[in-house]
């Protein structure tokens, strides 16, 4: 009998089976509204990540010793009456950062979502969206306690933008910066679609209370890059930015730098500032250093890691987003869009700076029963809260295979979420392609897969599945996340896929080897 929970905020909203129990999902995620990473923040070694709730009226708050297990710290920031300058304005915070400024204390920054007022008083001229960035500094150990506003400098352009800046970081140079989503087009034609595209406006100043100085854009692009393959995709404001630097195996010896926003997709640039304050510059040149570092539902991550300056310090570096369901409507219930966070991705970059992310070790924790299969195309009994590693060595010797891992799948086999890589059609922009998938998929997702040098011979696919969200990476390049509503508790086996026939065990005399690894795992 298929169960139903729906009372309000305070329930997951769907079918009880489906409700992640590996992935932090608070409930103020449940309500619908934008839920960005609108801040993350690691300090003193617990690990902090704000994503926003407006309809709760403010960012939801949760906190980590060791990125697994999550503590619900409620809501902060909170919506305040907002009156500087002549500003009048009570809505929930927009999306900003988490920063530690000159004293070492935690500050969250951000510009209000709307406003009736702009900053008349500061400029007569001003919009009601004219309201400047603002900060708000801890006053307890925990971060849920914040002080009151203080403000960093006023903005004004030719549109509401929420402008989404990004964490301010001290540079090499001793100075503070910080930058803020944009589009290109406030000095030129003033309207959108912008063909310009995106832009981060860059600021400075000697001390984190300012005074912040404008300086030219730090990076203005239209054009993003999936594989091999460029294309012009963005027509209005970068959203929700990020900017990190300093990740391990840095051929650049921590130079590099990497931009993130998430306008029509999660996309990524990696490429060098050389000097402070400068221009940022992508590599354009290498596959793999510009892209997108989800393609399914994964959107509007942020880093935290070792240090709280993420770009001028070398250490780690781990992604985490909003995983953004599609709406889906049990019958004779409501919409429903019951959101969550994303497990944490470590990133790094490889010798051609191609970006490579990696679910964090910490995860292992979780792992329970553990069995193996190297039998083909035959379901196994394991479960809706699971992870998974696959591994084909020497498939990519075939001719157009096409392969992977099925989960959530029915005892008779019939339906399944199927994990996948099809080099059946390489193409300008991928060696092959990978993508998740089935009857119980809302919509496919599908991105490029392209190899490093030396590594055609092994193709390993790590994924975790927590009832209805999926996440997958395939070789540290190439990750997808989705969700699934399979209509049982029961579709919970896996089966190992590839060119061969039914149970044909790991050398299916095609000279490949195809070997699967799956461990129960613990709720968090």
């Amino acid at each position: 009998m298929l169960v139903l929970t729906f009372s309000g905020p305070s329930a997951y909203p769907g079918p009880w089976y489906l409700a992640p129990k590996v992935h932090n999902s608070p409930d103020c995620l449940h309500i619908g509204g934008w839920h960005d990473v609108a801040g993350a923040l690691t300090f003193k070694g617990t690990h902090h990540v704000f994503q926003g709730c407006p309809n709760s009226g403010g960012w939801s708050h949760a906190s980590s010793t060791d990125l697994v297990h999550w503590s619900d710290n409620g809501l902060g920031p909170v919506l305040i009456n907002e009156t500087y300058a002549g500003m009048k304005s009570s809505v929930s915070p927009c999306s900003g950062f988490v920063a530690v400024n000159d004293d070492n204390v935690p500050c969250a920054g951000f510009r209000q979502c709307g406003s009736t007022n702009g900053t008349t008083e500061l400029n007569p001229a001003a919009h009601s969206w004219d309201v400047p960035m603002e900060v708000r500094c801890a006053t307890n150990a925990e971060l849920t306690e914040w002080g009151e506003p203080q403000w960093l400098n006023a903005i004004y352009y030719y549109r509401a933008l929420p402008y989404d800046p990004v964490r301010p970081w001290k540079d090499t140079d001793g100075k503070w910066y910080y930058g803020l989503s944009t589009d290109g087009c406030n000095a030129t034609t003033e309207k959108v679609p912008c063909a310009a595209g995106g832009r981060l406006d860059l600021f400075t100043a000697d001390k984190f209370d300012g005074p912040w100085t404008q300086l030219a854009p730090l990076f203005t692009t239209n054009t993003t890059i999936s594989g091999k393959q460029a294309t012009a995709s963005i027509s209005g404001e970068f959203v929700t930015s990020g900017y990190f630097g300093a990740l391990p195996g840095d051929p650049s010896g921590g130079a590099s730098r990497v931009v993130t926003q998430n306008f029509g997709a999660p996309t990524f640039w990696v490429g060098a500032q050389p000097t402070p304050g400068g221009p940022f510059t992508p590599h354009w040149d290498k596959p793999g250093a510009v892209g997108h570092y989800d393609y399914g539902r994964l959107t509007m991550a942020r880093t935290l890691g070792s240090d709280p300056n993420q770009v001028a310090v070398a250490g780690r570096k781990v992604l985490v987003g909003w995983i953004q369901a599609p709406g889906w409507r049990p019958p004779g219930w409501p919409l429903v869009q019951p959101a969550s966070q994303s497990l944490g991705r470590d990133l790094s970059l490889s010798a051609g700076h191609e970006l490579l992310q990696q679910f964090v070790p910490e995860l292992a924790s979780l792992r329970g029963k553990h069995a193996r299969t190297t039998e083909l195309h035959v379901v196994k009994p394991a479960s809706m809260q699971l992870e998974v590693v696959a591994t084909f060595t020497g498939i990519l010797d075939l001719p157009k295979p096409v392969f992977g891992v099925d989960v959530l799948v029915p005892a008779n086999g019939s339906q399944s979420v199927s994990l996948t890589v099809d080099c059946t059609a390489p193409a300008a922009d991928a060696d092959c392609h990978v993508s998740i998938g089935g009857a119980t998929v809302p919509q496919t997702s599908v991105g490029p897969l392209l190899f490093g040098a030396g590594e055609r011979g092994v193709v390993r696919m790590h994924a975790i599945v927590d009832h209805s969200i999926i996440e997958l990476i395939v070789n540290n390049r190439t990750a997808i996340v989705q969700y699934a509503s399979p209509p049982s508790e029961a579709w919970s086996g896996v089966r190992l896929f590839g060119p061969g026939q039914p149970g044909q065990p790991g050398q299916p005399g095609l000279g490949y080897q195809a070997a699967l690894d799956y461990w129960e795992l613990d709720s968090i």
